[in-house]
């Protein structure tokens, strides 16, 4: 059968809800790499926050981070490598309103760094490399983050979105975490996770009709859209299932993704028998 590109989100999706990996999602990616087929980390978690489920899953593909806004070869320098940034203005224009506009805390990340503003008791939980990094200031910002995340007053969210829509609307784009967790994420405009997956599959030669996509929330929307085959996890939002070409019978904690990809390929290859 043709060769696909197997694009997973992360939290939600491939990871339980300890945000860990289970043994039987590791053994079913081991199994698809060794047919040759390409498996991938899509997700909007930073490089930090990625790399020990990369390397537990043994993988050996480019991932994507920050929703599409860095492509790279883990462990390896990659000619290919790409990323897109936020202006620093920006970030040091939230970090100076940050109180005012009611913004707990910001991160700020790169591929090898995070800084933060502020702070906020559920911070640790969703992004642990935040722990014991440099303050995020005028003096400590000397480049442009790949993505930034705002922790802020869910009384306040509308507001801060429509301040930051209002004056950087043509820069940048707002995402809102699904939950009840008041949490946006910023990314360079135009920018999600359909643009990673589509640049694998052109630097793969994989045919779009070949790429099968994961994912629960409102940043994987794009990418599952994208998709020859975009499969919403069983828990995922209403939204992501109506956009969703199929839906996981099994959700995040019941080995969801594993499943339907050893019945997918089950059936495949049934299928290239016939």
């Amino acid at each position: 059968m043709e060769r696909k590109l197997i694009a997973l989100d992360l939290d939600g999706t491939t990871l339980n809800a300890e945000s860990k990996l289970n043994s039987a999602t590791i053994h079913t990616m081991q199994r698809l790499q060794a047919a040759g087929h390409v498996v991938s980390i899509i997700t909007g978690r930073s490089y930090q926050g990625s790399q020990s489920i990369y390397d537990e899953l043994h993988l050996t593909s480019p991932m994507i981070n920050f929703n599409g806004s860095l492509g790279h070869l883990p462990h390896q320098e990659w000619p290919l490598e790409y990323q897109f940034t936020i202006n620093k203005a920006i970030v040091l224009a939230l970090v100076k309103y940050r109180e005012h506009l009611g913004i707990n805390e910001i991160i700020a990340e790169n591929k090898t760094s995070t800084m933060t503003a502020g702070q906020d008791l559920i911070a640790g939980q969703f992004f642990p490399e935040i722990a014991d990094s440099p303050r995020l200031t005028p003096a400590t910002l000397t480049r442009n983050p790949n993505s930034l995340v705002l922790l802020v007053q869910l009384d306040r969210r509308d507001a801060i979105i429509d301040w930051i829509t209002d004056r950087f609307g043509d820069q940048v784009d707002v995402g809102v975490w699904g939950g009840p967790n008041a949490i946006l994420e910023i990314t360079s405009k135009g920018v999600h996770k359909a643009k990673g997956v589509a640049y694998l599959a052109d630097h793969l030669q994989i045919a779009r009709r070949n790429i099968i996509a994961f994912g629960d929330e409102h940043n994987d929307l794009e990418m599952l859209q994208y998709a020859g085959l975009g499969v919403a996890m069983a828990n995922g939002t209403d939204k992501i299932k109506a956009t969703a070409d199929d839906i996981t019978p099994y959700d995040n904690d019941q080995n969801g993704v594993a499943r339907y990809l050893n019945d997918y390929f089950e059936l495949a290859e049934q299928i290239a028998r016939s």
